[in-house]
């Protein structure tokens, strides 16, 4: 269960954390996995700094899961980074991204902290369990186990430690644990659907997308089936193009109530169709108690299907963190699930709506409320 994530000089991140305590509210309750609230949603203005925090934690995922070769630093907020290159502030911290996680394992607290220079790679590392120090990075140089250790120079200095000691260690349960856990995050980038590579995740690195699609076709379709007004359907692969050579062909076969059925090539699926399977084939597929970040999810889902979609992840165990403009979502969450995104004078923070306005109350329509302004005040005052 992820407790905690604080990011620091990512993108345009500051300093932020979100935080999945559950709030004093006596309401939602199926809105509470474990003693942790889910989901999480993150709003906020364009610019304000939603895709940031995402985007700096498919970073950590990268770190993660790709190959050495396509392995980067953490892209420091720009105007520090600025400040740096001209020699108006020489504090090396300008250079060093980092992350650190919170999360509880089979009954232990864990924290794992990574932190990167632009131009150093890897600088601190450090996971502790409870109040033990599993083990402690700086530079080449470590403790594992209290034990003093010093990394291959010849070595890639973006390679994690903590890969390194799952690779290594591995009779180390408690490496193999949290390698596995942290591995099982995924970031979905709704805005480059299109594109590819939208996917951020071990468990997609060497998967075709469309075989995917009909791994999990039948678990989507069950899924449509709940949507109101959505269209039900499946996808099929074939072995032969419509002029009959051989090659990998898809379709996606359509069905009513009233027994209407036909087959299409996939290229004639709407757009609101695909990406609707896409996010739910993605969904399915994972094991339960992963952690599924998605940036920009009503680029995906209509209003009428975040709440099913958002039923889903809680049947599985999965914990969910989005963005989203689509306000249709906050009906249905607690004030400790909503954070807005401030960006100010360069760099952006998330605030958590039961902190800034603590006297909201179940009787209150937080989507209302928003859309008429009522928490600006306290965004724009707030200092969190």
């Amino acid at each position: 269960m992820l407790k905690k994530i604080t990011v620091r000089n990512v993108f345009s991140i500051g300093v932020t954390t979100l935080d999945f305590s559950k709030g004093n509210y006596q309401y939602e309750g199926e809105n509470i996995l474990g003693d942790a609230v889910n989901p999480i949603a993150i709003y906020g203005h364009n610019g304000s700094g939603k895709s940031s925090f995402l985007n700096a934690l498919a970073q950590f995922i990268s770190l993660l899961v790709n190959p050495v070769e396509q392995l980067a630093p953490f892209v420091v907020n720009d105007l520090l980074f600025s400040q740096y290159a001209t020699k108006k502030n020489q504090d090396p911290a300008c250079l060093i991204g980092s992350i650190s996680l919170q999360f509880e394992l089979e009954k232990s607290t864990f924290e794992y902290i990574v932190a990167t220079s632009a131009n150093q790679g890897i600088t601190h590392e450090r996971l502790t369990k409870g109040q033990d120090v599993v083990f402690e990075r700086n530079g080449q140089n470590y403790l594992y186990h209290g034990e003093k250790r010093t990394l291959n120079p010849n070595d890639s200095p973006l390679v994690l430690l903590l890969r390194r000691l799952a690779s290594s260690e591995i009779t180390d349960g408690v490496i193999q644990t949290v390698f596995s856990y942290l591995t099982s995050f995924v970031h979905a980038d709704v805005s480059r659907i299109n594109q590819g590579g939208f996917v951020t995740s071990k468990f997609y690195l060497n998967q075709n997308i469309y075989d995917l699609l009909v791994k999990q076709s039948n678990d989507v379709k069950r899924i449509l089936s709940t949507f109101k007004d959505f269209p039900i359907y499946s996808i099929e692969k074939g072995n032969k193009f419509p002029n009959g050579l051989l090659g990998n062909q898809y379709y996606i076969v359509l069905e009513d109530k009233d027994g209407f059925k036909e087959r299409l090539r996939f290229q004639f699926i709407s757009n609101g169709m695909r990406n609707a399977s896409l996010l739910l084939s993605i969904l399915t597929s994972l094991p339960q108690q992963s952690v599924f970040f998605i940036d920009e999810l009503d680029i995906a889902l209509h209003p009428s299907t975040i709440k099913s979609f958002i039923e889903v992840a809680r049947e599985k165990k999965i914990q969910l963190v989005f963005s989203s403009h689509n306000t249709s979502a906050m009906r249905y969450l607690r004030p400790d699930q909503i954070y807005f995104a401030k960006w100010e004078r360069g760099f952006s923070t998330l605030l958590r709506l039961s902190t800034i306005y603590p006297n909201i109350r179940e009787v209150n329509n937080i989507e209302k409320m928003y859309l008429g302004s009522m928490f600006d005040e306290a965004i724009n005052q707030s200092n969190e």
